[in-house]
């Protein structure tokens, strides 16, 4: 009887490459931000005796690291030494923040503490009725509006190159505006690369501008960086080989090698001359696809710093997103035996 695997990765070599991935060293350059669940029930609202409404009785608070302190938490989860450098600011959001990433064992000490910075967060109400259903207000964003000064920027470089000595893997979440990489910090990041430190790196706004980097763009952020509207690769349907013409267009931009993450249609990988193609992992409603993106770059990161091929770090990345998607109302991660029993039971 042959052994069960899912696009080629067998059980055997999985379990060769989480071992190798357990023992990585790691580093996150990126924004932190906390994530806020607020849990009310409306059944036992009622209306403000000073003003006409009716306020959210919050029965229960979840708190959970988002962005690149997400991509820390996922990281963390398939290797046992993991180092977030980033900005927070000294309020009581940094306060939570540096607290959920401790009691995921995540040492915070290369993280920089700003004065008057704000540390972004995002704050999700949840009100929910006599049906039982959690639905979600508008979010209440904290988002820091100006750029690093560049005391902030030293020290953050300082921090950068104190956490790569002997690192295996640096991966970058660069998520927000006004975020902590910088020009200059960019620019260290590339160098670091191009002297041979694995470097994978997230961008929502400024993919195109890193260099001799791994690329993870999704379908937007791939078009954005060239030029072309929103919906040049963003439809269910749409063309392979644009795609395909899109990632090789990126890598000859920024001499990088490319993973274009394609949603439900899985990823396109351009690595070493080589193009491999993988499907996106099954999954049934219900999902939420908050924290796919960092949990597919942690793992993904990871499987190639431990020796995996670009095929075999995106069918790991693929099932890790998998199984983030069925965590609901959090930022899901997937860890070893999560990844074990998905390719029991989705193994042809």
């Amino acid at each position: 009887m042959s052994e069960k695997h899912i696009q080629g990765l067998t059980r055997s070599r999985l379990c060769e490459l989480l071992d190798g991935m357990r023992s990585r060293r790691a580093v996150l350059l990126g924004d932190m931000c906390l994530n806020v669940y607020w849990f009310a029930d409306m059944t036992q609202s009622k209306l403000s005796r000073e003003t006409p409404h009716f306020p959210l009785p919050v029965v229960r608070e979840v708190m959970s690291a988002g962005a690149g302190g997400n991509a820390a938490v996922n990281l963390a989860a398939l290797c046992e030494s993991v180092t977030p450098v980033g900005v927070i600011g000294n309020d009581w959001r940094g306060d939570c923040l540096c607290r959920v990433l401790a009691e995921r064992g995540i040492n915070t000490a290369c993280l920089l503490t700003v004065s008057g910075r704000v540390t972004n967060a995002y704050c999700k109400p949840m009100r929910r009725g006599y049906a039982g259903v959690d639905v979600e207000d508008p979010r209440i964003d904290f988002e820091a509006s100006e750029p690093l000064d560049r005391e902030a920027e030293d020290q953050l470089l300082d921090r950068l190159e104190e956490a790569c000595r002997g690192a295996d893997v640096l991966c970058v979440s660069d998520q927000f505006a006004f975020g902590c990489v910088s020009e200059r910090v960019r620019r260290r990041v590339c160098e670091l690369a191009e002297g041979g430190l694995l470097t994978v790196v997230d961008s929502r706004y400024r993919i195109g501008l890193y260099r001799h980097c791994i690329l993870k763009p999704n379908e937007i952020e791939c078009a954005r960086a060239l030029g072309h509207e929103d919906t040049f690769l963003g439809a269910k349907n749409a063309d392979e080989e644009k795609a395909r013409a899109a990632a090789l267009s990126l890598a000859e931009q920024t001499a990088s090698e490319i993973c274009l993450t394609l949603g439900e249609r899985g990823c396109l990988i351009l690595r070493g001359g080589e193009v491999s193609r993988i499907e996106a992992v099954p999954t049934n409603p219900p999902i939420d696809v908050v924290g796919a993106g960092d949990c597919f770059l942690s793992a993904f990161s990871l499987a190639l710093a431990a020796g995996a091929s670009s095929h075999e770090a995106g069918v790991i990345g693929s099932m890790a997103s998998a199984i983030c998607v069925k965590k609901l109302n959090t930022t899901g991660s997937a860890d070893r035996q999560e990844l074990l029993a998905l390719l029991e039971k989705q193994g042809e």
